[in-house]
């Protein structure tokens, strides 16, 4: 079997579709597949990463976050033939349009609506519903996504429940321990409890909630803040007004985040909009056995990672005392915040890229036997 992913980003850069679309690819080949990838970058060029060959095309213009590139449509049409089949990461217009005239069946990944480009959306549109029309199976990534997306109404019934998964082998590197930032590490020797979230410092993140929750937690707590982004100034300014520098750190970019997430106490991801559609650095927090907290957000998958009672605690979004009262009954329940981490990495199983692969290839296999 010959499957061609066509993704956005190329090796070795890693957005949260790319971590896991690389592992599952590396995955695949390992399987006895051959699984490619076509994707945007700096120049055009093919190379190999991780057991799996990507075609590199030269990106030409970037609109509205959407790449698009002569080479990319000109390469597809040249390999395309080679393939028994299509495999479609979204959202990613360019990549939907030309697999709606491809020869080959078509799997479409969905990992997000478009949100933010709603002026340019309203005349893509009719061009993503022929996407979703061509598409034989529409893999989503958790039910409540599917369930709640507008834009996949009257294509349910296509739709596949597989979430994203990793593998458990790129947490085993001891190294990130050694590259944690100052004042973490400060933390960790004072004994301090930490709570930890990382992620683009954007509104629908919610970081502000997560940040005024310093004003309620327990004085042996810290909040740390590990990420960039446009509002960086804006919550260290937060952090200062409130009086809080000795309960809630940023610490701004992380080269790596394995060892964040593994020397810290609890994991927090305070979202409040399902611009949050999955939230996969969950997933990397189970492996480590560590309590979630999450936002009731409707529509988002976090909820299917974070099962509320068992892995951890949904607390209402936009809510830093809702946050506050969860922070503090996990840390100061030990029976609790044991039964917490032990089906945190029970949990993580179901994540494991073998599962999640596993699962794909009977889905190619099933929509492959089909006439």
């Amino acid at each position: 079997m010959r499957v061609l992913h066509l993704g956005k980003l190329c090796p070795p850069k890693e957005g949260g579709i790319e971590v896991f679309s690389y592992d599952l690819l590396e995955y695949l080949n390992l399987k006895g597949i051959k699984a490619d990838l076509l994707c945007f970058g700096d120049k055009t060029f093919k190379e190999s990463y991780k057991g799996f060959d990507f075609y590199s095309c030269k990106m030409n213009i970037k609109l509205n976050s959407a790449p698009l590139s002569l080479d990319f449509i000109k390469l597809f049409k040249s390999i395309e033939k080679k393939y028994d089949l299509i495999h479609v990461h979204s959202p990613n217009p360019l990549a939907e349009v030309i697999s709606i005239f491809s020869i080959k069946k078509v799997v479409a990944h969905w990992h997000s609506d478009i949100v933010k480009q709603k002026l340019t959306y309203f005349f893509y549109k009719p061009f993503q519903q022929m996407y979703l029309k061509k598409a034989d199976k529409i893999i989503c990534t958790s039910p409540q996504y599917l369930n709640t997306s507008k834009q996949l109404e009257g294509f349910r019934d296509k739709g596949a429940i597989i979430p994203l998964g990793l593998n458990p082998r790129k947490f085993e590197d001891n190294q990130n321990d050694k590259n944690l930032k100052e004042e973490f590490e400060k933390l960790k020797n004072e004994g301090k409890k930490i709570v930890l979230s990382i992620g683009r410092l954007v509104e629908y993140k919610g970081f502000e909630y997560l940040v005024e929750a310093g004003k309620y937690i327990n004085d042996n707590t810290a909040i740390v803040i590990v990420g960039d982004g446009p509002l960086f100034h804006v919550l260290k300014e937060k952090v200062k007004n409130l009086e809080l520098e000795d309960k809630v750190f940023l610490t701004g970019r992380a080269d790596t985040i394995n060892g964040y997430i593994k020397n810290c106490d609890i994991f927090c991801l305070p979202s409040i909009t399902r611009n949050e559609a999955f939230g996969l650095v969950l997933v990397e927090a189970l492996y480590f056995g560590k309590p979630l907290i999450t936002t009731d957000v409707y529509g988002s998958g976090m909820n299917y990672v974070n099962q509320n009672g068992i892995t951890g605690f949904v607390v209402p979004p936009r809510n830093p005392i809702a946050l506050a009262e969860a922070i503090n009954k996990i840390l100061g329940d030990a029976n609790l915040y044991n039964n917490f981490s032990q089906n945190a990495k029970e949990r993580f199983k179901e994540f494991e890229i073998s599962n999640i692969g596993n699962r794909i290839i009977d889905l190619y296999k099933e929509i492959l036997n089909r006439p």
